[in-house]
């Protein structure tokens, strides 16, 4: 962690890690300084390792003596659209965002990072449905601001004990 006071303007850096599910990560300034940033931080799509980023340093509310990275831009995880989640039932382990007017779907396995809440601006990309190909559906999700996303779960019928209907205790 860097011991160095708020600086004025921008500055640029790498992204060292960016943990997803815990929602915060490291920044290598271009100076060689470390700063950590939180997911509330980011401005646009969150950064991925390695991602050039530009961010502001402050001193940190938390610690002390020691400095943040704020407004956080640069990254480039996600989809090259931008939505908002109208609804995601994370028990179902699908939703639906609104892009252009228009909405589509999103299923469990094509969203990565936290869960997706209603009014979330989100990153995404389309692509043919898998089960209708006539129409789109939303893959590369990210943007969400729930809690981690559960892969595992969702998908309707059939993921209950013993393996849904049928499938005994």
């Amino acid at each position: 962690m860097s011991l160095l006071p708020a600086t004025a303007g921008p500055v640029s850096g790498s992204c060292k890690q960016y943990n997803v599910g815990k929602g915060f990560g490291f920044i290598t300034a271009d100076d060689g300084q470390e700063h950590f940033f939180h997911k509330s931080d980011i401005v646009g799509k969150i950064p991925k390792t390695g991602d050039k980023l530009s961010f502001e340093v402050e001193p940190s509310s938390l610690k002390p003596g020691q400095t943040q990275a704020k407004n956080v831009t640069g990254g480039t995880c996600g989809g090259d659209l931008t939505g908002t989640c109208k609804w995601y039932n994370e028990g179902r382990g699908h939703g639906f965002i609104i892009y252009n007017g228009e909405s589509y779907f999103m299923h469990v396995h094509q969203i990565a990072g936290n869960t997706p809440q209603e009014g979330d601006t989100l990153h995404f990309d389309l692509a043919p449905d898998e089960r209708d190909p006539s129409k789109q559906m939303c893959v590369n999700v990210v943007g969400g601001t729930g809690g981690p996303i559960d892969s595992s779960g969702g998908g309707g019928w059939g993921g209950g004990w013993g393996g849904g209907w049928g499938g005994g205790w």
